[in-house]
């Protein structure tokens, strides 16, 4: 997989403004897809242009400098890989293949991370969302962060 660095902010704290709030350039993060039989048929990773949630997964955490972050939708797997920090200007793009409705969105590290979200897609439009992987600087605070939204998410 290519890695490529996106422009982002620096914040790390417990409780961090959403991207969108960081700055105005807009990031380019990398895609990253599964292979064709990885996800079920509903929902699955796809071409960037054919995804209705475009969905960032990033680490930015100083203090972990590379984790294991996994997500699923639905309890379909689509992210299980190490991120590395990178100065914390790393976002990886899952284009996503989704039906509209209501879909659970479960993430995990293997730090003991855990985090649930309900979010529901509209019958039109993409949506946008990003997981970010947190720990507080000197603490063992270990925490994944959501943001969805109905607008592409922008870092500086």
């Amino acid at each position: 997989m290519t890695t490529l660095l996106a422009a982002a902010g620096c914040v790390e704290s417990s409780n961090p403004p959403p991207p969108a709030a960081r700055g105005s350039e807009t990031a380019t993060p990398v895609v990253s897809h599964l292979p064709p039989s990885a996800g079920s048929a509903a929902i699955r990773l796809v071409d960037e242009d054919l995804a209705d949630l475009h969905l960032l997964v990033s680490n930015q955490s100083f203090e972990d400098d590379r984790v294991t972050v996994t997500v699923s939708i639905d309890g379909t797997r689509l992210v299980d890989q190490p991120f590395d920090v990178i100065a914390q200007h790393n976002w990886i793009l899952f284009p996503i293949k989704l039906a509209p409705g209501s879909h659970e969105l479960t993430a995990t590290s293997q730090t003991g991370a855990e985090m649930h979200q309900r979010f529901t897609m509209p019958e039109k439009g993409r949506r946008y969302a990003a997981v970010d992987y947190w720990r507080d600087r000197g603490q063992d605070n270990r925490h994944l962060s959501w943001y969805f939204q109905s607008h592409p998410i922008v870092f500086s």
